[in-house]
């Protein structure tokens, strides 16, 4: 198909959005750059423009600032970059000419951003959207699992037998043993103390009890009650301050209740029922979690959009037997839905970047589905854990390239486990 100097039209089937394996780097322990994938539309196929998030914040509550960074576009002559406090609503335009970064100023530290990227031509016809890309300024960022904050998940196990984590890490190769817990314990590591490196924790059901070890310098352990036996913690960023908030999912009233680290400030939100299995997350990329179930009799999602309040319309994806897998496996900033299907080793994913879906064949029935951001691009990588062997298999999003590590037993609970 050849481009007229036009618009192309995206409707033609010859435009395929097709994600490319791209690397960057980040400063270890600060979560300032993030890797993010887009599609641009010009020329003559859909290319794949990617974008390196990067933040930079001043010491006070206002001027941060934030530098988008992407790849050049054949036949372009310049770009306009878009944004706004909601996404797809962009109240702020900037024509950069033929930089392919820039540095946006004036925002304001604590406030979510959305982001888009168009091409113009000669006569200044713009290309269609970029995909949207997402950053709450100003707010320290963690990966899941990674306990060293290079921005790459580790290979952590709970061993309940002796109550003791086991970690390799990814970047290094060097290991570690912490005990802390004991066998009827649920580990629930996240970045608690908010200093971009996942702490050690469980739950205690019987006395509905947290237990962390922040891994902040100087910081001492804790123990904070907030929960009851019957309850099924689901910690994560509520209030989108860079810390993870104590909370649980409660079956038997389908209601969550989350204790806010910002302020101590207790709140419960009906939203499930007792059969609803709940997979918090960052749906719309304002940077706090979501609330949001899977529901196995139907097989759709339901979520409440943090940002807006906004409750979606439920999201039909998976069946009964499916284990709910979610993840930023397109790195836009926003969390995609997935699942893990046992009865044929396959991962589904809606990417939210452009709604368009994949399947991935990975895994077997017994496997436990371990997705996490392994080789640090910011995507969430497919990856199993097989009790059997104590084998963590991965499939690195920036090289495509499976590979095998044995690390753990066959009564170990892996950390990122869904």
């Amino acid at each position: 198909m050849r481009w007229n100097g036009g618009l192309p039209d995206l409707t033609n089937p010859e435009f395929i959005n097709d994600l490319m394996p791209v690397t960057a780097t980040r400063t270890p322990g600060t979560g300032l750059a993030i890797l993010l994938s887009m599609p641009r539309y010009f020329a003559e196929r859909l290319w794949s423009l990617s974008i390196l998030l990067l933040l930079v914040w001043a010491g006070t509550a206002e001027a941060a600032s934030l530098t988008l960074a992407w790849d050049p576009s054949p036949g372009a002559t310049g770009y306009n970059v878009y944004w706004g406090n909601q996404s797809g609503v962009y109240t702020n335009i900037m024509n950069v000419g033929t930089q392919t970064s820039r540095q946006i100023t004036g925002l304001i530290d604590g406030y979510p951003y959305y982001f888009m990227v168009k091409a113009y031509n000669a006569v200044f016809l713009e290309s269609g959207p970029s995909i949207e890309v997402s950053r709450r300024v100003g707010i320290p960022v963690s990966t899941g699992g990674d306990f060293d904050g290079n921005a790459s998940a580790d290979l952590t196990v709970f061993r309940p037998s002796n109550g003791t984590w086991y970690t390799k890490f990814t970047g290094s190769g060097a290991v570690l043993g912490t005990a802390w817990g004991n066998a009827a314990d649920l580990p629930e590591a996240a970045d608690y103390d908010g200093d971009g490196r996942v702490d050690i924790a469980v739950f205690r059901p019987f006395n509905g009890t947290w237990y962390v070890m922040p891994s902040r310098a100087g910081s001492v352990p804790y123990g904070t009650a907030w929960g009851n036996s019957a309850d099924t913690p689901v910690p994560g960023d509520y209030d989108g301050d860079g810390k993870a908030d104590l909370a649980v999912f409660r079956p038997s009233n389908g209601t969550w209740y989350v204790l806010r680290s910002s302020n101590g400030v207790a709140f419960g939100v009906p939203w499930g029922n007792s059969a609803d299995k709940p997979v918090p997350g960052d749906y719309d990329g304002d940077g706090r979690t979501d609330v949001a179930v899977f529901r196995p009799s139907n097989g759709t999602w339901y979520v409440v959009n943090s940002n807006t309040g906004a409750v979606p319309a439920g999201v039909p994806w998976g069946n009964a037997a499916d284990i709910p897998a979610p993840g930023d496996y397109d790195g836009d900033g926003k969390t995609d839905v997935a699942v893990f299907r046992p009865s044929n080793g396959t991962w589904y994913v809606i990417r939210s970047s452009d709604k368009s879906v994949f399947g991935f064949a990975w895994g077997n029935a017994a496997d436990k589905p371990v997705p996490g951001d392994y080789d640090g691009d910011g995507r969430t990588d497919i990856a199993v854990f097989r009790p059997s062997s104590g084998t963590w298999y991965i499939v690195p999003t920036s090289s495509g390239v499976g590979y095998g590590t044995a690390w753990g037993n066959a009564a170990d609970i892996p950390i990122l486990v869904r």
